[in-house]
């Protein structure tokens, strides 16, 4: 198939497959509802970003590790941080580990990359690992007054499976973190922790924080707008209420009202017995969770109509008030080609999301094969920095990239559709 029948193919899918709209003001419940109603319009065309510029942040080669992941932005006094994690091959084995660059020129240029964290293990691929070694999954940067810290979350796999089929079978070690300083000089790595738990054999030891600094960054991670995005494990984040299994949270955003809202990616029933049935029982949607007391208890996620092909998600609020959502929005599974639009969705009132443009579509051809492997432009992170909306991404889990994306490019948006609403759930 040639990229302009895949292209036709996959546009066709989602307008296709997007499912009918659900209201987006309160239901008699009184809970508001998350919608969108982007591709409602009879005559939907999609709106493609012509101003957009991508730089790229690291070419994956067997020399420097073929698995690149877990993008996150940060910009803190005039300076573009970026950080992604990186493995000889596979997702989530021995040695994967961060990366980062910086910018003190607005993106125009950037350092060498080089590891924030360095392996905690033999950075080698899945079939080279003897036992479950430690791995790192980046949690981004943390801004603390004047300072800034990247964190990283360090687990260990488990080989036997002990939780439901579709939950990632690991078990915690804990926290690593780090100050990050405006001139790309790193700070002493430490655990946020009280004690400091065991390397393994030929590995450096690292100390337990300052209390007081590993206080504020606990804390920090516990406000509604900063919970870790990217944990992975048994019960890490609540069961939807139609009993599905919710991953990958997305930053969470502040309704004018004052309700917070975070959407979830679909893993699958709690009841899945296998791959099939947990492929099967995805409804290849974004789920929604409110919480009306600034954060303390949230509700069930409940499924929405927000076509995801089940990946991360990231969210914001533009300078000019609309929110966004930043996602792949094919709703179709990741491997046969589900991640490869990335497109970004806007809301006036953070509750229907009535417009859309695609950032990012038909990636080049992966080149190297690796473990948990899929083709697209993938876990988004981005920062608001002046006239511009900053995204990173990985390229087929592989390459890592960032596109600058003009405001005024974002304002020329529009909505697709002001039809009636279905308020019926496929």
């Amino acid at each position: 198939m040639n990229i302009t029948s895949q292209l036709t193919c996959l546009l066709l899918l989602l307008v296709s497959s997007a499912g009918p709209s659900v209201a987006s003001e309160a239901p008699s419940s009184g809970k508001p509802r998350v919608t969108w109603t982007a591709g409602d319009a009879p005559d939907f065309r999609y709106q493609f970003l012509e101003d957009v510029r991508t730089t790229r942040l690291w070419y994956a080669t067997p020399e420097t590790g073929t698995f690149s992941h877990h993008g996150f932005l940060a910009y803190f006094k005039g300076v573009m941080f970026a950080v992604w994690d990186s493995q000889a091959r596979d997702e989530n084995t021995s040695g994967q580990h961060g990366v980062f660059r910086h910018s003190t020129d607005e993106g125009g240029t950037w350092s060498e990359a080089r590891p924030l964290f360095p392996p905690l293990a033999d950075n080698v691929p899945a079939a080279r690992t003897p036992h479950p070694n430690p791995f790192q999954t980046s949690q981004g940067f943390v801004p603390l007054g004047d300072r800034l810290y990247a964190v990283t979350c360090v687990d260990r796999e488990l080989k036997e499976k002990v939780y439901r089929f579709n939950e990632v079978a690991r078990v915690r070690i804990g926290f690593l973190a780090r100050e990050v300083r405006v001139d790309g000089t790193l700070g002493e790595i430490f655990w946020l922790a009280d004690s400091a738990p065991r390397p393994e054999p030929g590995y450096p030891a690292y100390p337990a924080g300052d209390p007081a600094v590993v206080a504020r960054l606990k804390a920090y991670f516990r406000e509604p707008a900063t919970l870790p995005q990217l944990l992975f494990g048994p019960r890490e984040y609540p069961d939807s209420d139609d009993e599905k299994f919710m991953n990958e949270p997305c930053t969470p955003w502040r309704l004018d009202n004052g309700t917070w809202v975070r959407l979830y990616r679909d893993e699958g029933s709690i009841h899945a017995k296998d791959r099939a049935e947990v492929d099967a029982s995805k409804s290849r949607r974004n789920y929604a969770a409110f919480s009306f007391d600034g954060g303390k208890t949230w509700t069930a996620p409940t499924w929405t109509n927000f076509p995801d092909t089940c990946s991360r998600s990231n969210s914001g609020r533009l300078p000019d008030g609309r929110y966004y959502v930043i996602n792949d929005i094919l709703p179709m599974a990741p491997r046969p080609g589900g991640r490869s639009m990335l497109a970004i969705s806007l809301s006036r009132d953070g509750l229907n999301f009535d417009c859309m443009a695609v950032l990012r579509f038909i990636s080049p051809p992966q080149r190297h094969e690796g473990k948990a492997k899929s083709i697209g432009y993938q876990y988004p992170h981005s920062v608001v920095v002046k006239d511009h909306l900053w995204v990173i991404y990985s390229v087929n889990k592989e390459d890592m990239e960032v596109a600058r994306v003009p405001l005024a490019e974002l304002a020329k948006i529009s909505p697709s559709s002001h039809r009636p609403l279905n308020l019926k759930r496929r």
